[in-house]
C-alpha cells in the first residue's frame, strides 16, 4: 500500500517477514496490537486489519462483557464461572486490565449471542 517490501514492513512492525505473508494470505490472525502498529504504519483504518476478536478488544471489550453480563443478570463470579476462568480474571476484564484471549474470546462469543444488545459493534462482532 506505501510501497514497502515485506522485509522493510517486517522490520516496522516487529515482526520476521514470513509473518507478514501469513497475514496477507489470511492464514495467521493478526495480534491486536500489530493491527493497530500496521495500520499506524499504512495509514489506514485499523479496522479493516481487524477479525471479530480484535473487534471486540477494540470495541472497548470491557463495556461490552459489562453490558453482557448485566443483560443476563449476572454477577462477575457467575459470568466467570460461564466462560470457565476464575472470577478475579473476569474482575480485571471488566476493569481492562487484562484482556481476554482469543481462546477466552470464543467462550464469551455465546454469552453475547444471547443478549438483546443491538449496538453496531456487537453485530460486527457476531459475523
Amino acid at each position: 500500500h506505501k510501497g514497502y517490501t515485506t522485509r522493510e514492513l517486517a522490520n516496522l512492525v516487529g515482526v520476521v517477514p514470513a509473518t507478514i505473508t501469513l497475514y496477507e494470505n489470511d492464514k495467521n490472525p493478526i495480534k491486536y496490537k500489530t493491527a493497530v502498529l500496521l495500520a499506524d504504519i499504512l495509514k489506514i483504518d485499523r479496522k479493516l486489519l481487524f477479525d471479530n476478536y480484535t473487534s471486540f478488544i477494540d470495541y472497548p471489550y470491557n463495556l461490552l462483557l459489562q453490558e453482557v453480563r448485566s443483560q443476563l443478570s449476572l454477577n462477575q463470579s457467575q459470568m466467570a464461572q460461564r466462560i470457565g476462568i476464575a472470577p478475579n480474571a473476569y474482575s480485571a476484564w471488566e476493569r481492562a486490565t487484562r484482556t481476554p484471549r482469543r481462546k477466552e474470546y470464543e467462550k464469551i462469543l455465546p454469552l453475547i449471542k444471547q443478549t438483546n444488545i443491538k449496538s453496531t459493534h456487537s453485530t460486527n462482532l457476531l459475523l
